[in-house]
């Protein structure tokens, strides 16, 4: 290594060590101080004297230092030209998944990351600091834990500390391009520009396009909100929802009747079959509960479609109907298809109901990514109220057969 590139650094730091990293205006060394490492970041010999680099290098340690947050690189102290925060042992965002190009395909890790870059985003947001420079080169991953730091407050906009000297255009939010007002929501746009960059599952392309919308009305409002909608999307239910519901209606009642089954058996000869009202839901306000017979269905669907002709169907109105399209066909090869002998609580039930577990797998995540400007439990609670319908519905209907 060629040491004469920062020989004047030594003066003050002994065994100085450049590292490969580094912005336009600045270099980086990895230095020991008092038997610990630091990191250094200098101002390059050609913006040593230059006022509004040496007032953003004192911008960003003043607004540093007073911060404490464990997932925010620790400001230590600040020379004429340099400042010194804690060193970290790890890799930048991207360097980290070069490494590990599967770790962000497992969503327990996306979510742990998502948890602790927006906890402390959120934190400076409480403190009236926006980081404007949010990238994957500012994110280091610690090499022990895989936990979150972030650097580089060098672009932040404060309080005290309003004018900001740069910006990252691949991150940049259109209002920080264009020199307007920014905000909270202009580091949101950055968060998502971040999340496009990393091998995500796509049950997060909903959470992507909301971040990065051009207006920053369309975005999320703030980190909370981010927060509160991605704990929503993490729910196991909010994905396996079809499977538990099946799980609770059907493979518990098999478990409870399972004794009964040759006196069940006995009950279904020459059955016959009841008048079942339609059975309504609270949680739900589709007009009717289609039957669980195919040809039943016929009717209900061409007559949503004569509505449907009429006026334009609201947000909520589509999103039922791409309920019934998406269940329904499903429900009826299924757990619709068995003949009404067939009693609650038998293993030719519990089948049909593993099948319609297979048959739904993906169903919830898929109306999801298409009804993107509904929120994420909305959707879940409308499939999940219309499933529960058709099932009551069926096993209501099976249950008083003689």
């Amino acid at each position: 290594m060629n040491t004469s590139e920062f020989s004047d650094v030594q003066l003050s730091f002994h065994d100085a060590e450049l590292l490969p990293v580094g912005g336009s205006t600045c270099d980086c060394y990895r230095v020991k101080l008092y038997g610990k490492l630091h990191f250094m970041k200098r101002l390059k010999p050609e913006f040593r004297t230059d006022p509004r680099y040496v007032s953003a290098l004192q911008k960003e340690f003043e607004t540093g230092y007073r911060l404490d947050h464990p997932h925010l690189v620790h400001y230590v102290s600040k020379g004429d030209d340099y400042l010194l925060t804690e060193y970290v042992d790890g890799l930048t965002l991207g360097a980290f998944v070069a490494d590990h190009p599967d770790y962000f395909k497992s969503r327990k890790n996306t979510n742990r990351f998502l948890t602790q870059l927006l906890d402390v985003v959120g934190y400076l947001h409480q403190h009236q600091v926006i980081h404007l420079d949010l990238k994957p080169s500012n994110i280091l991953i610690t090499r022990i834990g895989h936990d979150v730091k972030l650097t580089d407050l060098g672009y932040c906009y404060t309080d005290t500390y309003t004018d900001t000297m740069g910006r990252t255009d691949k991150y940049a939010a259109p209002e920080q391009i264009h020199g307007e007002q920014v905000d909270a929501r202009t580091d949101i746009y950055a968060i998502g520009k971040i999340l496009d960059t990393l091998p995500l599952p796509s049950i997060y392309n909903k959470v992507k396009a909301r971040c990065t919308a051009e207006d920053p009305q369309k975005r999320y409002q703030s980190v909370e909100e981010l927060q509160s909608d991605l704990q929503h999307s993490s729910r196991p239910w909010l994905i396996g929802i079809g499977v538990l519901l099946i799980m609770a209606i059907l493979v518990g009642m098999y478990f409870m009747q399972q004794k009964s089954e040759q006196q069940l058996e006995t009950q279904t000869q020459d059955t016959i079959v009841q008048p079942i009202p339609p059975v309504k839901s609270d949680s739900v306000t589709h007009e009717a509960i289609p039957s669980a017979k195919p040809e039943v269905q016929k009717d209900v669907s061409s007559s949503n479609q004569k509505s449907s002709s009429q006026e334009s169907p609201s947000p909520s109105d589509k999103l039922k109907a791409d309920i019934e399209a998406a269940v329904l066909p499903k429900f009826n090869e299924t757990l619709g298809a068995l003949p009404d002998s067939v009693r609650p609580g038998t293993e030719e039930w519990a089948q049909a109901g593993w099948a319609l577990e297979r048959k739904l797998s993906n169903t919830l995540q898929q109306l999801i990514l298409s009804h993107q400007d509904i929120p994420m439990q909305t959707v879940a609670q409308e499939f999940n109220a219309y499933l529960q319908s058709l099932i009551t519905l069926k096993y209501n209907q099976n249950s008083q057969t003689q």
